[in-house]
C-alpha cells in the first residue's frame, strides 16, 4: 500500500499563518505591558496618523480588513476615548475619524516601542534581504484572489 506523506512544514500557507501567529502574539505581549489596547486597535490608531486617512472606509481600504471588524475595532477606540467617530454631513452612511490627543499621545509613547520591535526583527537581514523578501510578500499577495482551473491529481 501506498502511503501520502504531507510534509505541513513545507507547506507555505501553513508557514506563513504560523509564523503570522507567533508575531501577534510578541506584539500583543508588548502592548499588554504598555497600554490596554489590543494589536488591532494599536494598527487602527497607526493608520489614523496618516493625514489622507479621513474616513471609515478610507481605514477599511488601508487595512484591508473586514469592514465588520474595523467598525467594532473603531467603536472600541471611540470608548476608550482614542478616536472620535463622526457622520459625515455629505454622506450619512460614512463616518470621519480621526485620532483624540489621548490617542495621538498614546501613538507617540508606543510607535518608539513597535519600531525596536521591528529592528529586532529585521536585525540579521540585509538590505537585500529584506527587499527580496517584501518582494516575494507582494508576489504572494499577488496571488490570492481567486483561482481557475485546479485539477486535482
Amino acid at each position: 500500500m501506498n502511503s501520502i506523506v504531507y510534509d505541513l512544514n513545507r507547506h507555505l500557507t501553513y508557514r506563513l499563518a504560523r509564523l503570522q501567529s507567533q508575531l501577534s502574539a510578541q506584539a500583543t505581549d508588548i502592548l499588554k505591558q504598555h497600554t490596554d489596547i489590543s494589536l488591532s486597535e494599536w494598527r487602527v490608531l497607526t493608520i489614523l496618523t496618516d493625514p489622507e486617512i479621513r474616513f471609515q472606509k478610507d481605514v477599511l481600504k488601508a487595512m484591508g480588513l473586514d469592514k465588520g471588524q474595523v467598525s467594532r475595532t473603531l467603536k472600541r477606540l471611540s470608548d476608550k476615548k482614542l478616536a472620535i467617530l463622526s457622520p459625515d454631513e455629505q454622506d450619512q452612511r460614512n463616518r470621519i475619524v480621526a485620532l483624540t490627543d489621548d490617542g495621538k499621545s498614546l501613538v507617540k509613547k508606543m510607535t518608539p516601542i513597535m519600531l525596536a520591535r521591528q529592528a529586532h526583527l529585521q536585525n540579521g537581514f540585509s538590505k537585500t534581504e529584506l527587499n527580496s523578501l517584501f518582494h516575494f510578500i507582494e508576489m504572494l499577495e499577488s496571488k490570492t484572489g481567486p483561482i481557475k482551473d485546479l485539477e486535482s491529481t
